[in-house]
């Protein structure tokens, strides 16, 4: 395909293209060298294939150079820093003054980002996954087996397998098996222009010969793909048209046979309004009930935290006396650990006074028989006969005393007599001697 003609394919589908976009904004162009150069549709156009608002301010009606200029190039800008996409060669100057050519390729750019690589078929993308869904869509039609752009659509079974795909109930694929293959490509892009609303784009007599250029084909093939994308989702959109209007009309039939009256409606009207009154008392009622309930817990919340201190106080208390409870236990057992002790004090101490007098008696005992042998020895040593008797004299001196200090004056009075006594046999003794001794020598 020459390139003349390759400009020619782009152009009108380009212009097709961008005129399918703009429509949204109620905007046309017939020219795709001349209609962009003001720059305004073409950043109307960047806008509704990004999807993202141009937020630059632009000259909407420029009338000079200089603001067409500036206007493509803020188009170009946000194409380069929004939209992240990178075009080589052109400026803007370019499409102010309708470099085609230049502009075609800006177009085919956007094309491949927009329409192309978008595509997706299985594990392939872009050209690979359009020709993988040629391949898929076609599966099954005899003669068919598409592998390459620029080989296995010459003979026009593949556009017609397509076109079948689509619109089956319109022709029958077999009548046209036996035809050249330039009256089934003429008849291929017949069916696709009227059925699938693509555009005639390539010759089929290049096509045949396989001169024509593998862009025209891809470009030409990806109409298919979004005219059947398109066809999917019109299909959704009037299933959920169908089922919207179905449940409409279930509604407007509900509707219809729930119809009251309008008097019926107005009584009903009063009676809500009512209701709404008594509801709207009750609510003032419950919130004024509300807050003094309210007020009702603050303060049984304050109670409740001075019942706790109290209780904390109470427990600190507690403790205390726990404590003391505990310490006056250990005393108690230490009082009568030492009450044992004394009792078994006072048990030896009246033991010992049990024994000590029955001692005191036997002697005292001992001293009445001493007392009646020294009253004896007495009457043997005493001279005067007349004096009184140590008995007598004894129990003057005792008596009025105490027994303890009557034993110890009898003990000392009695310790005095044994001196006396041991006295006065050394000197019994010490005459019997000198008796003795006075006798012996008279005998001699």
């Amino acid at each position: 395909m020459a390139g003349k003609d390759w400009e020619i394919v782009q152009e009108k589908a380009f212009t097709a293209w961008v005129n399918s976009v703009l429509d949204k904004r109620g905007e046309k162009i017939a020219d795709v060298g001349k209609d962009l150069s003001d720059g305004v549709k073409l950043i109307i156009f960047l806008e509704l294939i990004s999807s993202k608002k141009f937020n630059k301010k632009y000259d909407f009606e420029p009338k000079a150079r200089i603001n067409m200029i500036q206007n493509v190039a803020l188009a170009l800008k946000f194409l380069d820093e929004e939209l992240k996409i990178k075009v080589q060669g052109i400026g803007s100057e370019d499409f102010v003054d309708n470099n085609k050519k230049m502009i075609l390729g800006f177009l085919w750019t956007l094309y491949r980002k927009y329409r192309i690589a978008v595509i997706s078929e299985g594990d392939k993308s872009s050209e690979e996954g359009l020709l993988l869904w040629c391949k898929n869509t076609t599966t099954g039609y005899d003669g068919v087996n598409i592998t390459s752009f620029t080989k296995s659509f010459r003979d026009g079974l593949a556009f017609l397998a397509l076109s079948h795909k689509f619109e089956p109930e319109s022709f029958k694929f077999q009548e046209f098996e036996s035809m050249d293959p330039i009256a089934r490509l003429n008849a291929a892009f017949d069916f696709a222009e009227k059925g699938l609303g693509v555009p005639k784009l390539l010759e089929a007599e290049e096509v045949m010969r396989g001169t024509t250029d593998e862009r025209s084909l891809v470009l030409y093939t990806s109409l298919f793909f979004h005219a059947y994308r398109a066809k999917e989702e019109k299909a959704r959109l009037e299933s959920s048209k169908n089922e919207m209007a179905n449940r409409l009309a279930g509604l407007e039939n509900s509707l219809e046979s729930e119809k009251v009256s309008r008097e019926q409606l107005i009584k009903q009207k009063d009676q809500l309004n009512s209701l709404l009154a008594s509801l709207e008392s009750e609510g003032a009622e419950r919130e004024k009930r509300l807050r003094e309930l309210e007020a009702k817990l603050d303060e049984t919340l304050k109670n409740l935290e001075l019942e706790k201190l109290a209780r904390m106080e109470l427990e600190a208390r507690l403790a205390k006396t726990e404590k003391d409870r505990a310490i006056l236990e250990l005393k108690l057992a230490e009082a009568i650990d030492e009450k044992s002790k004394l009792e078994q004090q006072i048990e030896a101490t009246r033991i010992r006074g049990a024994a000590e007098a029955q001692g005191l008696g036997l002697l005292r005992k001992n001293l009445d028989t001493h007392v009646h042998d020294l009253l004896k020895w007495q009457k043997l040593t005493m001279e005067n006969s007349s004096s009184s008797s140590i008995d007598d004299q004894i129990i003057v001196e005792v008596s009025g005393l105490p027994f303890g200090e009557q034993v110890k004056h009898l003990a000392t009075k009695l310790e005095a007599e044994n001196l006396a006594i041991m006295k006065l046999l050394n000197q019994k003794e010490e005459d019997l001697k000198a008796q003795k001794l006075k006798s012996s020598k008279s005998k001699k």
